[in-house]
């Protein structure tokens, strides 16, 4: 049985995820500084945030993720300029990255710009082979000693946002770079080239109650196109909640709240549809977050995304 549920989270890891180091949030439409350098400084003032997810809950050696971002507009908002840490757990592997992002906005309208954005990243993955669980007590193909590798790397992005809708495309990773190898090079990953495109508005329904649709597209040549699509509900500018669908992969839910203080709390769950649905009791995300509030900003809107 063991054997089986490890086959077919191999399965969807690679069919659905390319590879873990891509990341993967059903938060995608409140975090898109993960996938677009763009995205810099849109929010208009100093934003923070932290994501916690677990995917697959149940399964042993399942990916862990946390993210945590900080960036803010400078120089009149033309200039902006953000930071963000990950750290990723699948089985025996351990990835961590750190990325440095620029982005310039320019005025399109009075209530519209374009940005293009560019990040630069090291990455780390670290194998520990002292949670291998081999078949024999003294396997000689298994180190003694844990192997971890650097790599560099670089994006780019396009984003263009108004009041109520935004578009972006972006491509975080160019360059093609080795970074999981074991001593064998039997086990060998590639950070390959992920394009992504994301899209979204906001509708007002009534004077109480709005509505949040997105969608982004994952495409990398290694695997089949991934589509998520969401529509989240805020009512009273305060309560959100929404649904999304993971092509071929959940079914999730999102509730969360925003503060007048600029604090803001959210949760996802993500349900199953695959055929790990009968192995886990599905994923969950926790996002906190929180926007300063600027007087010398040029902020004539409040941003939603």
């Amino acid at each position: 049985m063991k054997f089986i549920v490890i086959v077919l989270a191999a399965f969807a890891i690679s069919f659905n995820g390319y590879s873990q180091s891509d990341v993967q949030f059903t938060h995608f439409m409140y975090n898109k500084l993960s996938y677009n350098p763009a995205y810099t400084g849109s929010k208009g003032s100093f934003d923070l945030m932290g994501i916690y997810r677990k995917q697959w809950a149940g399964i042993d050696g399942s990916p862990t993720t946390g993210s945590f971002s900080a960036h803010a507009p400078f120089s009149d908002g033309r200039n902006a300029m953000g930071l963000s840490f990950m750290g990723d757990e699948i089985g025996k592997v351990n990835t961590t990255a750190v990325d440095l992002f620029y982005a310039y906005h320019i005025p399109v309208s009075a209530n519209s710009k374009l940005s293009i954005g560019m990040q630069g990243r090291i990455e780390q993955a670290k194998i520990n082979w002292t949670k291998a669980d081999p078949l024999d007590l003294i396997d000689n193909l298994i180190p003694n000693t844990n192997e971890s590798s650097y790599a560099p790397n670089f994006g780019l992005g396009a984003y263009y946002y108004a009041n109520h809708y935004f578009v972006g495309l972006s491509v975080p990773r160019l360059l093609k770079n080795t970074l999981y190898l074991d001593r064998s090079e039997q086990v060998q990953k590639e950070t390959i080239m992920t394009y992504y495109l994301t899209a979204g508005g906001i509708a007002r329904l009534s004077s109480k109650l709005q509505v949040m649709p997105s969608f982004l597209v994952t495409y990398n040549s290694n695997a089949p196109v991934d589509l998520d699509m969401n529509a989240n509900f805020l009512l009273m500018d305060k309560f959100i909640l929404g649904a999304s669908y993971r092509l071929a992969d959940s079914v999730d839910g999102i509730i969360g709240f925003k503060f007048d203080t600029g604090l803001r709390i959210s949760m996802a769950m993500d349900f199953t549809t695959s055929e790990l649905e009968q192995f886990t009791n599905g994923s969950f995300e926790i996002l906190l977050g929180y926007t300063f509030r600027c007087k010398d900003c040029n902020v004539n809107h409040l941003r939603y995304f």
